[in-house]
């Protein structure tokens, strides 16, 4: 009986083992088929498919299609959940899935997931607002496929759509003309709403509203038998809005204006669960447009703050830093297949030679020495051009990319309450509030090219330096007094000092920056509780200053990194960054040396030495950095 018992728990176990295997292979290959049916059907998803669901899916499923003979659809899974992340608002997560599909790509020696894996980096630039760039990487897309892929119409839409935001309307057309002729070789093929509706859309960048509405309605005719890929709809009903709203305003139509809004409602209560997405950004500023046009300000005014906090959230410098990277990855490695090639060549080119030379042999040996010395030396000179060159471009491209982060956001602000306030109609407070957000952003757009301009006097040996004896103490008092006046922070603001007097050799109104900069730093995370300035005699020959807070101290990981530019605590608090660089650059320069406190935990210390005389060596330099 034992045994009967034993033999039958262990029958029951694989009977359901293979029923558990079975039904998991069926569940997989119904979401494959789902997903498949997406792609084939151009639309990112479906009543039956939410977004979430493809995110999920692609992750069970692409492990079981990485083999060469299913590399089309591998890649294509991926694309579609970099796709997904970005509608989502997941823009770090989509910037990390088009890195791996490029380096799955390269693993699999895969020229179709090269393609594909630029068409992702390209929609994460989209995404951040990075036009030129967005348009390279979908054209390095375009160079790896072949004209008849199916993936190329859909490439050629993506380029139609994003020349067409950058007002290149005739360059556009050059991309619909091959959709054009597929939608006329096959009036049901998948894109046909797409190439409709993409031909809407230059109508409306032309200002011909009543065509686009025509090609708009073709396209709304189709849907009609497909209302289970709202995806679609969403698009013909946004665009549509879009006719209205411009017609609105061309024939100051209010009823074309309410039909307009009635659109932007109906489209923003099915994205109001995700306001990073791109759909909810698209609408909310289209709908700014419209509240303007209705003389509705106080309703655009709140839109546009709301926009404002997400968008800036959302074009996060490290997003960019992340995409720059595995873009300069890709050129990297393109250039490394070029030579690779070249030698190649050259390798094939030198048998052949061989061969139709036998007679000669012994002179083409000497003569391959010399050659194979002169690449060498020719190849060791073009790897420190190449190097010096991605240096710079890199170091180049970090800066511009903060920088247009950094400086978009004063602009934006500046642009958009600018402009309510040329409208008729405002209330006084509501131009108040414009006034005051003008206000606080010119300041800090203003702060910001001073310290661009001062780093960059700084680098490159162009800041004045004048060096005198004042008095430490003296300078001390008046930055504290200076500072007390504006801060904005119940923390008390307090100078700490044994000695009377301290005559030290310093650039004093360097000297005041390098203390204003550390104390305005310390009030903006200190809410309450203590500011304390303190200044001592390290030894005779070194004066050593301090500014400790009770604030909410910095991270020990960030610790390290606090001096970089462009480095902030807090992604949302206002400043530009730069500070703390510009300090270093300064004390270093003047003899001492800066750097935070490691062991104090009860909030932030940042101390810096400074030399009571300056060196020989040091005052040759006095009027240069």
């Amino acid at each position: 009986m034992r045994k009967i018992a034993i033999i039958s728990a262990v029958a029951t176990i694989l009977l359901f083992s293979f029923a558990t295997r079975t039904y998991a292979t069926r569940t997989d290959n119904e979401h494959l088929s789902a997903l498949q049916s997406l792609i084939s059907r151009a639309i990112p998803y479906d009543a039956n498919t939410p977004i979430d669901s493809i995110i999920s899916w692609t992750n069970q499923l692409a492990p079981t299609l990485k083999f060469p003979r299913t590399e089309e659809s591998y890649f294509t899974l991926l694309l579609w959940q970099v796709s997904a992340y970005i509608m989502r608002g997941d823009l770090s997560l989509a910037v990390d899935r088009a890195r791996y599909m490029y380096e799955s790509a390269k693993d699999m020696n895969s020229n179709f997931g090269i393609a594909l894996a630029n068409q992702a980096i390209g929609q994460a630039y989209t995404a951040s607002y990075i036009q030129d760039k967005a348009l390279s990487s979908y054209l390095d897309a375009l160079h790896h496929l072949s004209p008849n892929n199916p993936q190329t119409y859909r490439l050629l839409v993506k380029i139609s759509t994003l020349l067409q935001q950058m007002n290149r309307l005739e360059e556009a057309m050059t991309y619909v003309n091959p959709l054009n002729q597929l939608l006329e070789q096959q009036p049901e093929h998948p894109l046909a709403i797409p190439i409709l509706i993409e031909n809407a859309t230059y109508y409306i960048s032309s200002g011909d509203q009543q065509t686009a509405l025509q090609y708009l309605q073709k396209a709304d005719s189709i849907y009609q038998n497909h209302t289970h890929e709202p995806a679609h709809g969403f698009s013909i009903d946004y665009y549509t809005a879009a006719c209205y709203r411009a017609l609105a305003a061309d024939d100051h139509d209010k009823q074309k204006a309410d039909e307009a809004l009635a659109l932007y409602n109906k489209l923003l209560e099915l994205v109001s669960g995700n306001k990073r997405s791109l759909e909810y950004r698209s609408i909310s500023v289209e709908k700014i447009y419209l509240y303007k046009l209705l003389g509705r300000f106080d309703e655009a005014c709140r839109i546009y703050q709301e926009l404002y906090t997400v968008t800036d959230t959302l074009a996060s410098k490290s997003y960019i830093r992340q995409i720059n990277a595995l873009k300069a990855t890709y050129q990297i490695d393109e250039l490394k297949l070029g030579n690779k090639a070249q030698e190649n060549r050259i390798v094939l080119a030198s048998i052949f030679i061989g061969l139709g030379l036998l007679a000669f042999i012994s002179m083409l040996a000497v003569w391959q020495r010399k050659q194979k010395k002169k690449v060498a030396l020719s190849k060791k000179n073009l790897e420190q051009s190449r190097w010096n060159a991605e240096s710079a471009t890199r170091a180049k491209s970090v800066f511009l990319s903060n920088m247009s982060h950094e400086i978009r956001t004063p602009l934006n602000a500046l642009s958009g309450f600018s402009s309510l306030l040329t409208e008729e109609g405002l209330d006084d407070a509501t131009r108040l509030q414009c006034t005051e957000i003008i206000q606080q952003n010119s300041e800090l757009l203003l702060k910001l090219i001073n310290d661009v301009i001062d780093l960059s006097s700084l680098e490159f040996g162009k800041m004045q330096f004048s060096i005198g004896e004042h008095d430490a103490v003296a300078t001390c008092r008046n930055v504290t007094d200076t500072v007390g006046k504006v801060k904005q922070t119940q923390a008390e603001l307090l100078f700490v000092t044994s000695l009377e007097e301290l005559k030290i050799e310093t650039d004093d109104s360097r000297l005041q920056q390098v203390l204003i900069n550390l104390l305005i730093n310390a009030t903006k995370f200190t809410a309450e509780g203590a500011i304390t300035l303190k200044l001592e005699k390290e030894s005779d020959d070194m004066a050593l200053f301090s500014v400790t807070d009770t604030g909410c101290g910095i991270p020990k990981e960030k610790q390290a990194h606090i001096f970089q530019r462009f480095e902030k605590l807090d992604e949302n608090a206002q400043g530009s960054g730069l500070g703390l660089s510009i300090c270093q650059l300064i004390i270093e320069h003047i003899g001492g040396r800066i750097w935070i406190d490691p062991d104090y935990d009860e909030g932030s210390r940042f101390l810096f030495t400074h030399p009571i005389r300056q060196t020989k060596g040091t005052q040759k330099k006095e009027g240069r950095a």
